[in-house]
């Protein structure tokens, strides 16, 4: 019979009750380190989405925002474009009246006919007579004809732009000669012909109000359902006012242009008036709608959306959050200079944020899984705790120091490596491969951090893209820089004359270009050109005229024959319809005659010896790449020593004014500033030219590109002797 009170009774009792409690710890311990490790899991994934959140938010906001802006102010520029190319066209009719009214020696008598319903669809010429004007009178016939000089200039202009519905010249005396498409709609229902008060339309009025370009507001067409705009310049003889040049222009293509805006199923845009009011819009109901007589926004009870109407008109650029409809949306706004309006573009606050809302969803999904698994393999280890405590009291303590040291010190390591991770910093690594739960748990994690590293990776890439972008249009800036002469002086061993030219890109590259060259050792080849457009397109074709022209000056052709050869070998291969305005002159050194042709392009300035700069008003040929077979005529300029010859583009007359968006530099700026000192050399000419410029246009933004070159004739003279080996 066995003593229970036995010493080695006591001991096994004793062992036992030690096993136990130390199985009770270690059990104790391990619950314990799972709730600190599951604390700080939780703690961590809280924190590291918080801070997720924040970043990813503030730059998406931020990415959103400054698409909208580049959008707004892509389409502004686009807008605006075209009401500057309509504006342009009037101001052309205008200026050839005044030059019309101004010398009218120079002109012969032109009769313009009445509308014909027969050329009805087709654009065509034609006068109309106010009620009061007495078509017969001899000072109406009188004036008729010599305004009559207009028409091709009227029906020019027109056809070069499609937004233009007429074209018109109305004079205070009582008749108008206007170029449209509907003659046919000057009739009455009887057949007579109606008569029109020019001087009654707002158009008119405006522009002899005010003295300058003046849009009326937008209205629709008398004829068609389609909206229209129109815009009247004075004209004047003196101070005193003979009429006004108008001209209708559609706004389909504007209309077009806002619903153009997409930037996702929430976006809209709109445009702002001078008057706050929403046209265009792509709003089909509330606050922004286009209806007729719309409401000025500026008067909105909603006090954002009125303060972002009042800097809309104020011609400002930004972007601010407001309430629409009772949807939080981002506006961006930019204006357009030339008629005082602005492109609105909306985008809903929900769509900009959808980004970081759908990124936090997908990883509270993952470290909830996480979490999931984490419970689930901590259940499971609970229930092989108590099989290792049923199953062998003897090596349970063995059993429990393996299990501590097997589970509970990855999971301590995984959560160390968890509480790392804050801030910026969202590296993961874990080198322990324990083949069980715990490594899964970390893969997960792993696999978490490395999707967050390829999302901001991306983003570098596509900030490195736009900046490779930027490089290549510098390096394009280079090359083109590099194919216009801009070494001075170019030709140190001739002392017969001087020259220097400069060219300044509106934008990273340019269409203008200039070029001077010795066709042999007694004739100086003189070339200034201006290709339509602007940007990359413009440069290439810009590079494929200069070598077209250089080529066939080489040749020893005349300067119609280099235009004219020119001409045909670009029209022969012209889909993109450009066009090139060029002046080409040769000069014989030896006798000072002077050969040119002109094709479109700006008049040429002089100098004879001791006098000052006038304007040569040569005769004009059509552009290059206009119309194929058209052959350029040349004329002989006799110049003596002491004479200079200045070439421009128009970059350079039609420069905007700080002060006004609608007053150009003129070429009345440009003479004065170069008869500040008419005998300056060639170099300091230009910079006269260049500082007079940039005094007119202070920050205004350049729209176009500016060329200018200036040759001094300094005659036949005793060369220089070059050095020579001896």
């Amino acid at each position: 019979m066995i003593n229970n009170k036995s010493l080695g009774r006591k001991i096994l009792r004793a062992m036992i009750a030690l096993v136990i409690g130390l199985l009770l710890v270690a059990g104790s311990i391990f619950a314990l380190t799972m709730k600190k490790s599951s604390d700080t899991l939780a703690s961590s994934n809280q924190s590291l989405n918080k801070t997720i959140g924040e970043k990813s938010s503030a730059y998406m906001t931020e990415q959103s925002q400054k698409r909208m802006l580049e959008l707004a102010g892509e389409k502004a520029e686009i807008a605006d474009q075209i009401f500057l190319e309509f504006e342009r066209g009037v101001c052309v009719a205008a200026s050839v009246a005044e030059e019309i009214y101004n010398n009218p020696g120079q002109y012969a008598p032109r009769t313009v006919p009445l509308p014909d319903p027969k050329k009805d669809g087709e654009l065509s010429i034609q006068v109309l007579y106010s009620a009061q004007t007495d078509p017969t009178d001899p000072e109406i016939v009188e004036e008729l004809e010599l305004i009559g000089n207009v028409q091709d200039t009227l029906m020019a202009v027109n056809a070069s732009q499609n937004n233009m519905a007429s074209l018109y010249v109305a004079t205070e005396s009582g008749f108008m000669v206007q170029a449209d498409f509907i003659p046919a709609k000057k009739f009455d229902d009887a057949g007579n012909l109606m008569p029109l008060e020019a001087k009654e339309r707002p158009w008119y009025q405006g522009a002899a109000e005010t003295g300058k370009p003046y849009f009326t507001p937008v209205t629709k067409d008398a004829h068609t359902p389609r909206l229209g705009i129109m815009c009247g310049v004075p004209i004047y003889v003196g101070d005193k006012l003979m009429g006004v040049a108008g001209a209708g222009m559609y706004l389909d293509d504007l209309e077009n242009l806002v619903r153009s805006v997409n930037l996702g199923e929430s976006s809209n845009a709109c445009i702002i008036n001078r008057r706050g009011q929403a046209l265009f819009s792509t709003y089909a109901e509330g606050t922004l709608a286009a209806v007729t007589d719309a409401e000025d926004l500026r008067l909105s009870g909603d006090a954002a959306l009125a303060e972002m109407a009042e800097s809309a008109v104020n011609g400002e650029t930004g972007v601010t959050l407001l309430s629409l409809d009772g949807v939080m949306s981002y506006a961006a706004y930019a204006p357009m200079k030339t008629v005082g309006w602005s492109m609105v573009v909306f985008l809903a606050r929900e769509a900009v944020e959808a980004p970081t809302n759908q990124l936090l969803a997908g990883i509270d999904t993952m470290t909830d899984k996480a979490f999931q698994d984490a419970t689930s393999y901590s259940r499971k280890a609970n229930i092989l705790l108590l099989w290792l405590l049923g199953a062998a009291v003897l090596i349970a303590l063995g059993v429990s120091v393996a299990l501590s040291n097997q589970i509970v010190k990855p999971i301590r390591l995984l959560t160390q490596e968890v509480q790392s991770m804050h801030g910026d910093n969202l590296d993961f690594s874990w080198d322990l491969d324990t083949g069980d739960e715990t490594q899964m748990l970390a893969n997960s994690f792993q696999s978490l951090t490395q999707r967050m590293k390829e999302y901001i990776r991306e983003n570098e890439t596509i900030t490195a893209e736009r900046e490779r972008i930027s490089t290549e249009l510098s390096l394009a800036t280079r090359i083109q820089a590099a194919m216009l002469p801009s070494i001075f002086p170019p030709f140190p061993n001739r002392s017969e004359f001087d020259i220097y030219a400069a060219m300044e890109p509106a934008r990273e590259v340019g269409g203008d270009f200039y070029d001077f060259f010795l066709i042999d050792d007694d004739h100086l080849c003189l070339v200034i050109a201006d290709v339509s457009g602007k940007g990359v397109p413009a440069a290439l074709f810009m590079m494929i005229s200069k070598i077209i022209l250089q080529s066939c000056a080489m040749l020893g052709k005349s300067p119609a024959e280099i235009l004219t050869r020119t001409n045909d070998a670009i029209c022969s291969n012209n889909d993109e319809e450009m066009f090139v305005t060029a002046w080409v002159g040769i000069l014989e050194l030896s006798t000072g005659k002077l050969t040119a042709a002109n094709a479109g392009h700006e008049y040429p300035a002089v100098k004879q010896p001791n006098g000052r700069f006038a304007l040569l008003k040569d005769r004009h040929g059509f552009v290059i790449g206009g119309l194929a077979g058209e052959v350029y005529t040349e004329y002989e300029l006799q110049i003596a020593p002491g004479s200079k010859l200045f070439l421009y583009t128009d970059g350079v007359t039609e420069a905007l004014g700080g002060d006004s968006a609608h007053e150009m530099f003129g070429i009345r700026r440009m003479l004065d500033a170069l008869n500040r000192d008419p005998e300056a050399s060639p170099r300091n000419v230009l910079m006269q030219v260049r500082r007079a410029l940039d005094g007119f246009v202070r920050d205004g933004e350049q729209f176009d590109d500016l060329t200018m070159l200036c040759f001094e004739y300094k005659g036949r003279g005793e060369r220089p002797r070059e050095d020579t080996d001896e």
